[in-house]
């Protein structure tokens, strides 16, 4: 389990790592600011999935506790809200930076967090 620990810590040191980096290049670059405020929104909702299934996981590990799932369907809720924001207020967010900065954290947590396990 500590491996596991180990792992969450590493993908929201990322996530905030991004997440500031998304900051600052909106600050610098305001000629890109709807993009990069999607971006951050969706690196946001991800932050906040990714935490839901990191405490439900963490609560399976407790002796006598069964599984009660995953999570999935405030999961759902989170992305369809962030859908939800991007089309309802399109001079704010695009959806194309709010489903990229969704699915960034996930593909870094991929490729460095748990191949530095191996």
């Amino acid at each position: 389990m500590q491996e596991f620990t180990t792992a969450m810590r590493q993908t929201f040191r990322f996530a905030f790592f991004f997440m500031a980096a998304s900051v600052i290049l909106w600050a610098l670059l305001p000629e890109h600011k709807v993009f990069l405020q999607s971006i951050f929104a969706g690196m946001f909702a991800n932050t906040i999935n990714n935490a839901v299934l990191f405490s439900k996981a963490w609560k399976t590990t407790k002796p006598g506790s069964r599984p009660r799932g995953t999570g999935m369907l405030q999961r759902f809720v989170m992305v369809a809200f962030l859908a939800y924001l991007t089309v309802r207020f399109p001079e704010i967010f695009v959806i194309s930076g709010a489903l990229i900065g969704f699915f960034l954290i996930q593909v870094v947590s991929l490729l460095f967090v748990y191949r530095s396990f191996k």
